[in-house]
């Protein structure tokens, strides 16, 4: 089918339809075997027998009788008096109950007319038994109920709606399945592009179809493309600009430095190469992360990640000391030695910046750590430091590109890009891992990466 009206219409038509099939086969089924039933027995001995229990016991005779009645006949026999009682004393189904009061109208009606002629009787509903002292008894006689081993204490009606739900069960749930199954399709879809999994399609699984569904995939698969195609622009549009700001970066630096030799050291001169230094590191740290924006081009490699770690701690408490940073440094925990597979230099940059944002937010002479254990088939590395933390409303917005905290803005000390925990998170990313950050009871951040260790590698 190629629309979704056509198929949701088809299917509910033809739900209603098997119901009102099924209803009215099963009535005029179970209204013909009444008949018979009810001919079989007036027209039969067992009539007789009745009559002759009545003559020889009253309505004792005619109870025993009933008692001993034989199952299998398959048929049930209600014998009720002129009160509408059965004589067994069995509750009396409200249709029988029914089907009395409309024979006594019946009787009443024939007693009352006295218009019609005398020789006229009308056809009597259900047969009658009548004793010499003129009490009247009234036969019902019905199909037995089906066994109890099948449904129990079910009669037809029952099975005829349970036939009906069975029915319409089964089209409602390939109905279901033909909708959902592609809907949970587009939603992963969905959820993996938003994670930024541009590569993802749908078009093998849904935009077959030639239906609102399919039409839908496609469309989602155009968009993808056009994302993938916007983002790959962009990225190549800030590697481009990057590249093409270093050298007239270069051409200023080294008129700087020509300029300083014939005017001598002046303070303007000294602010513009804070300046120029400022600008290299923005253009060196966009060029790491749109490095990282794209599919890396190596394969991936063994990582130790103590290692790993304890290179990235030398290297940063050797910049903090070279660069004057008011006695930060950096301590480190190793408790385990997990092994991963994944990039090397990612991993480099994303601890390089994790510790440089930590340092770069501690307070004089203080210390920020760093961890490693090993967990569940995953290796914890955590960093924590002593400054300020971060709103709770930026957390969520901390491992964005270019975002920077209300206090970073306004800080004097603080000249960062906002790139690094971006970096970080990127870099993260490309290995497998996730990253968070969350505020510390004691004061300070804590910035905590986990990535999983492949078997046979810890």
């Amino acid at each position: 089918m190629k629309s979704l009206f056509v198929r949701f219409f088809l299917s509910f038509w033809l739900i209603i339809g098997i119901t009102i099939g099924a209803a009215a086969i099963g009535g005029f089924w179970y209204a013909e075997r009444m008949r018979d039933t009810m001919e079989s027995f007036e027209l039969g001995d067992s009539m007789l027998d009745a009559s002759a229990a009545l003559d020889a016991g009253g309505r004792e005779g005619l109870a025993s009788w009933l008692k001993d009645f034989p199952q299998s006949q398959a048929v049930t026999i209600f014998v009720l008096d002129q009160r509408g009682q059965d004589i067994l004393e069995r509750r009396v189904p409200p249709w029988i109950a029914r089907g009395f009061r409309r024979h006594r109208q019946h009787e009443h009606d024939d007693r009352r007319n006295l218009d019609e002629p005398v020789n006229l009787r009308r056809a009597r509903p259900a047969p009658q038994l009548v004793t010499t002292s003129g009490d009247t008894y009234t036969f019902f006689v019905m199909p037995s109920r089906i066994p109890d081993a099948v449904l129990g204490s079910t009669d037809a009606r029952l099975l005829l709606l349970i036939f009906a739900l069975l029915a319409s069960g089964l089209v409602s749930y390939a109905l279901a399945s033909a909708i959902s199954r592609p809907v949970r399709k587009l939603r992963d879809a969905t959820i993996a592009l938003a994670d930024g999994d541009l590569n993802v399609r749908v078009a093998d699984s849904i935009g077959k179809r030639r239906d609102e569904v399919g039409m839908l995939g496609r469309e989602f698969d155009s968009m993808a493309e056009k994302l993938q195609r916007a983002a790959l622009q962009q990225t190549e549009l800030s590697r481009n600009i990057s590249h093409e700001l270093r050298s007239p970066l270069a051409r200023m630096r080294v008129a700087v430095e020509l300029a300083k030799r014939q005017a001598g050291d002046l303070p303007e001169f000294d602010r513009l190469d804070v300046e120029a230094e400022r600008l290299d590191s923005l253009i060196g740290q966009i060029l790491s992360y749109t490095k990282l924006d794209v599919a890396p081009h190596q394969d991936p490699e063994s990582v130790k990640l103590d290692e790993l770690i304890s290179e990235v701690v030398e290297n940063v408490n050797y910049e903090c000391k070279a660069e004057g940073i008011s006695g930060v440094s950096v301590s480190s925990d190793i408790g385990a030695s997990p092994s991963i597979c994944g990039y090397p230099g990612a991993l480099v940059s994303a601890i390089e910046n994790i510790l440089r944002n930590a340092v770069r937010h501690s307070p004089p002479n203080s210390d920020v750590s760093i961890s490693l254990e090993q967990k569940d088939g995953e290796a914890i590395v955590e960093v924590a430091d002593h400054g300020p933390g971060v709103d709770e409303d930026d957390l969520a917005e901390l491992f964005e590109p270019f975002f920077r905290t209300r206090k970073s803005a306004e800080s004097d000390r603080d000249h960062g890009t906002g790139l690094g925990l971006a970096i970080a998170e990127r870099a993260v990313r490309m290995n497998g891992g996730r990253i968070a950050a969350e505020n510390r009871v004691g004061g300070g951040l804590l910035v905590r990466v986990v990535l999983p260790v492949q078997k046979g590698l810890s």
